[in-house]
């Protein structure tokens, strides 16, 4: 009786299965629909009825990894009921619309090259063809460029825009921003569709911010067009403002300017304000130095503009703690200001134009409470007057440098003051016993030169080094008082000694070594100036790495010279050549410093890309870590 139900259920179940086979088979065929070929069948393919069933790009959705597996899409958004796979035909492919141009943005460390031309860290965007997003700095490369040659006519027209501009406006802006934009711009377009392109940054991509302003304000020296300089300074201060930089930050910036916006100078004061502390001496004087109200009020309508020394500061911070009480203190104002910019660019879309006021403190509405820094002031310019009665002393018994100079250059002449070290000690009086000029000779030299306003390059103080009559020297205009920074020094003499590694006899292969460096370190327009005028004496280079593998030997020890190694094989890791002398590169640096080289993990590992237990990661250093390192390393080489 078990059996006879059991085969009851078994043969219910059958039919049912045969009938649901049966209708779902003829639902799929319909009456007039063609039978699959004989051919077909033999060949193991299924019949077809002119189009063949998609199949899934991604393993069955109950898969534990069908997520994994699966090929998204994101070229198009998804449509109503699409799903998140990408299907695909054994017979054919659908083909799917071009994707938009990108616009694509080209910071510090990266380069734009258009044909043949290279573009080291132009800070600004670039596509390949017609941009999807509208954008006026953006370099398509495929628009044809043509670079001036010796006696070309100049255009004298500008343009909105990098796509308006004409082929031969094209070439010099790319050259331009190609010499790390360290030159005055040739015309007032060119500084105008730059900045566009920060605004956009800052702005809609909100990236970048402090490379934003910092590349703005290096901008500033090199504009001449009034109201184009205002634009900028207007668009440093609301960064300045919206990024809230510190004081250290704020001061370096304020450092640079003679004259400083009131909405800068409220925010290195509102600290100190806030939380009752005297204002510290250097805050004071710059302050008093930049704010044109603040002059005016202490000295009237034509006070003296005084550019930043440190010297000064030392000299105003005595006078300014004695009369203040050893500090300004500050409440906070009632009043505030409000800051807010609009950007120049006029594809950034109204909404964002609407940007949202800031508020700072309003220091400079009522000046009451100044009033004992404006006696410290006065007293301090009144320092400044020169005394009649010791002028012709300081004059008497001093050298022509003067004349030196003009000598050097011509009037109406641009070329370089170039000299060597026995012409300058002839102009001193200085006995040549010995072939080598020794240190204090040295020193006199760079003293005398500074008073006059001149930077001798290269640098005169690196201990150890051998400087002889014959070496040649480059005179630079620089402001007395102005201190050289740790990262100018570090990186002007790499600059050299990476002329002479390379064997770098062209402008085309300097330029890359230049801009690289700035990666490193935090350099000014000032140094930028500097650095490119080594040049002149380096190209080519005049000794063999060797010469600086001497004396680095005996300063650093084999774990400095090892850091200096790795720095200088990712200094050149973008040389134009690298690759191509690769090894030829690191036995150079290896052999100058005369240590072993270690040479780079193969691709994928010794192991075919398995890692063993006694691998290691390498560490992964930033540029700037790498820069900082080096400073360390090589800072106690430069005495003078």
């Amino acid at each position: 009786m078990f059996y006879l139900v059991i085969g009851i259920v078994v043969a219910v179940a059958v039919g049912a299965l045969l009938k649901q086979k049966q209708k779902s088979a003829s639902t799929e065929t319909p009456p007039d629909a063609s039978a699959a070929s004989p051919e077909s069948e033999q060949n193991g393919q299924p019949g077809q009825t002119g189009q063949e069933a998609p199949a899934l790009a991604a393993k069955p959705i109950s898969s534990p990894d069908a997520v994994a597996s699966a090929t998204y899409s994101t070229a198009a958004p998804a449509g109503e009921g699409a799903q998140p796979y990408a299907f695909s035909s054994s017979e054919s492919k659908p083909k799917g619309k071009a994707s938009a141009t990108l616009l694509r943005w080209c910071g510090r460390s990266h380069a734009v090259q258009v044909g043949d031309f290279i573009v080291q860290s132009p800070i600004t965007y670039w596509s390949n063809g017609p941009s999807s997003t509208e954008e006026p700095s953006c370099i398509d490369i495929t628009l044809p460029v043509e670079f001036p040659e010796e006696g070309t006519t100049l255009p004298s027209e500008g343009a909105v825009s990098y796509k308006d501009m004409s082929p031969l406006l094209r070439g010099m802006y790319l050259t331009w921003l190609a010499g790390g934009r360290i030159q005055p711009p040739y015309h007032i377009c060119f500084p105008t569709i730059w900045l566009y392109g920060l605004e956009r940054r800052a702005m809609i991509d909100r990236l970048d911010l402090g490379l934003c302003i910092t590349e703005a304000f290096c901008m500033l020296p090199l504009i001449r067009w009034e109201n184009m300089r205002s634009t900028f300074i207007h668009f440093i201060t609301w960064m300045a403002v919206k990024m809230w930089l510190p004081e250290d930050e704020l001061l370096a910036l304020c450092r640079r300017l003679l004259t400083v916006p009131d909405e800068l100078l409220g925010m290195l004061l509102g600290s100190y304000a806030n939380a009752m502390l005297p204002v510290p001496s250097a805050v004071a004087f710059t302050l008093m130095r930049t704010s044109a109200q603040m002059r005016q009020a202490a000295l009237g309508m034509y006070a003296p503009q005084i550019a930043h020394s440190d010297e000064l500061l030392q000299q105003f911070t005595s006078l300014y703690r004695t009369t203040c009480s050893g500090g300004l203190i500050l409440k906070k104002p009632e009043t505030s200001i409000a800051i807010a910019y609009t950007p120049t660019n006029p594809t950034i879309t109204s909404s964002l134009k609407d940007t949202a006021p800031v508020e700072i403190p309003n220091f400079f509405e009522d000046l009451k409470a100044f009033q004992r820094l404006f006696t410290a002031w006065k007293d301090f310019v009144d320092t400044l007057k020169p005394k009649q009665e010791t002028a012709a002393e300081v004059l008497e018994g001093r050298p022509d440098f003067e004349g030196f100079i003009k000598g050097l250059r011509p009037e109406g002449s641009d070329d370089p003051l170039l000299a060597t070290l026995s012409a300058l000690g002839d102009l001193m009086d200085i006995d040549r016993v010995e072939d080598k000029v020794h240190g204090r000779v040295r020193k006199d030299m760079v003293d005398m030169a500074q008073v006059e306003g001149y930077q001798i390059l290269p640098n005169l103080g690196i201990s150890g080094r051998d400087y002889r009559w014959d070496d040649s020297i480059l005179f630079l205009p620089l402001e007395l008082g102005t201190t050289l920074s740790q990262d100018y020094y570090t990186a002007a003499f790499l600059l050299e000694f990476l002329c002479s590694l390379t064997g770098a006899r062209e402008q085309r292969f300097f330029q890359p070594l230049r801009q690289r460096l700035n990666d490193y370190f935090t350099l000014s327009t000032e140094d930028q100036v500097r650095l490119e005028a080594q040049r002149w004496l380096h190209l080519p280079a005049p000794y063999p790495p060797e010469f600086y593998g001497e004396f680095i030997q005996v300063w650093l020890q084999d774990e400095d010279r090892g850091v200096l190694r790795d720095f200088l094989i990712d200094c050149l890791s973008l040389f134009p050549d690298a690759k191509a002398r690769a090894d030829t590169l690191r036995g150079a640096i290896c052999s100058a410093l005369n240590i072993p080289d270690i040479p780079p993990a193969p691709a994928g590992g010794e192991n075919g890309g398995q890692e063993t237990p006694s691998d290691e990661k390498k560490e992964e250093i930033s540029p700037r870590e790498r820069g900082d390192r080096i400073i360390k390393i090589l800072a106690p080489l430069f005495k003078i």
